[in-house]
């Protein structure tokens, strides 16, 4: 029998995706998953995926356990829409809801073999659909090595000198067009609900944090003339 049933959201990127899964001693039975690519239009998305999810897996909404998003870095409104969304869930069926940082999420897609064999800090870029990636430098077993940052080119270009990493990774890699150190090692992946999952079911909870959103940067607008 599962200890607990997850839901897992995800809408910070280009995706939009929900997964279930039942954690068991053994791990993670992903009982239903759907994921659509989009830019935009999360917000009418989200809920409709969640019904379909949870009927493909013949699970009512009460028998979940916990509830598990990504909080970000990302797209503003996706972000905030999956974040609206686990957190109301969560309130109405007295659920708690775990956040789950899209960069380790995106780092979990990542065979553990090849984590582990990297034999130094693992970079994630997590496009911020401006010219510079979000960054941050995990260890093998996904732990932040520093604190997440948003940085300009320049900026990187010397952190990536002075701390060569090992491996790059994320959906943000082709935003950086300048050269990477020697034996640097480069695979592309992007966070989903099913990373999301697999994280939430660690049973130490060691990836688990408040379901609040992780901008690393304003939000890309302006006042009115008539409010400046």
């Amino acid at each position: 029998m599962p200890d607990r049933f997850i839901l897992a959201l995800d809408a910070a990127g280009d995706s939009c995706s929900v997964a279930l899964g039942a954690v068991t001693i053994g791990g993670v039975d992903v009982r239903a998953a759907e994921k659509v690519p989009m830019k935009h239009g999360h917000a009418t998305a989200l809920v409709p995926m969640i019904d379909a999810v949870m009927k493909q897996a013949g699970i009512a909404l009460a028998g979940i356990s916990e509830i598990a998003v990504g909080n970000g870095p990302g797209g503003f409104t996706g972000l905030r829409i999956a974040l609206a969304t686990a957190r109301g869930l969560g309130l109405a069926l007295g659920k708690p809801v775990l956040g789950i940082s899209n960069f380790q999420a995106a780092a979990a897609q990542l065979p553990a073999d090849q984590r582990s064999t990297a034999g130094g800090d693992i970079l994630v870029m997590i496009d911020s659909r401006r010219e510079e990636p979000y960054m941050a430098r995990l260890d093998a077993d996904l732990i932040f090595r520093e604190t997440p940052r948003f940085m300009t080119l320049e900026e990187i270009a010397t952190d990536i000198s002075v701390h060569p990493p090992a491996l790059v990774t994320g959906d943000g890699i082709d935003l950086w067009q300048g050269a990477w150190p020697t034996g640097t090692k480069r695979q592309p992946a992007a966070a989903d609900a099913l990373s999301v999952l697999s994280l939430a079911a660690d049973s130490a909870h060691r990836y688990a944090a408040e379901p609040l959103p992780l901008y690393l940067r304003p939000a890309d607008v302006s006042q009115p003339k008539a409010a400046r």
